[in-house]
């Protein structure tokens, strides 16, 4: 019973994620690109193609310990026309394209939800919009933690004062370690609880409201059900 859950929850999982990392990474490399630096467009980097930015082991770290990355983008800042400002832009396009992608499986839930009601047909439907509004709004505050490599770490150094931004440049240099970190902290510590799942719920609560969200919720566990 454990597994089919598992493998109907991946069934429904598996296109979101693709298709979060492949908008997340394409908006990235098309703000570079009209900041003044083509070099992610030129190696074909804006699309929406999952095999120009999937990488194998971040997919598989996804189906082992649920989290995982893409292909960074690679970004050349000598070629921005604003340098701070645009490394601002583009960092923070990312997350934004997985906000707004969130915002719309959202409200695709509320419009499935005041047309077709409580018919079982809607069942899958709403399951599989929830779980991509999860998925993308976690994916969203996940990238703007101030850790390297992740996109917050860049929109944090450009806007600390300059001499607070050099003394913790150093620290920065070892983001991956204190990623893995904070991954290894998080079983005991609730960090990504807190700065991640917490303001991602509050979203969907918001947005979707007691009634709606219980339906979604229990959509989802219907939908899985063996």
């Amino acid at each position: 019973m454990q597994l089919h859950s598992e493998m109907t929850y991946w069934v429904l999982f598996i296109p979101h994620v693709l298709f979060a990392l492949s908008l997340h990474e394409a908006c990235h490399a098309y703000t570079a690109y009209l900041c003044g630096d083509d070099t992610a467009a030129l190696m074909g980097r804006v699309t929406l193609n999952p095999l120009k930015h999937i990488d194998l082991i971040g997919a598989l770290a996804f189906i082992i310990i649920g989290l995982g990355w893409a292909k960074p983008t690679p970004v050349n800042p000598l070629r921005f026309k604003h340098a701070g400002r645009d490394d601002i832009l583009v960092s923070a396009a990312g997350p934004a394209s997985n906000l707004a992608t969130g915002l719309v499986l959202l409200l695709a839930i509320l419009a499935v939800h005041a047309f077709a009601g409580a018919q079982a047909s809607a069942g899958p439907v709403l399951a599989f919009l929830f779980i991509g509004a999860q998925l993308n709004l976690a994916l969203c505050f996940f990238n703007l933690l101030p850790v390297p490599p992740l996109d917050g770490s860049h929109i944090l150094m450009e806007i600390l004062p300059r001499k607070a931004a050099l003394k913790i440049e150093p620290v920065m240099r070892h983001g991956m370690w204190l990623l893995l970190g904070l991954v290894l902290i998080s079983t005991w510590v609730p960090i990504f609880q807190l700065l991640v799942w917490a303001p991602a719920d509050l979203i969907i609560s918001n947005v979707l409201g007691h009634h709606v969200l219980l339906e979604a919720k229990n959509a989802l566990m219907v939908f899985m059900a063996p």
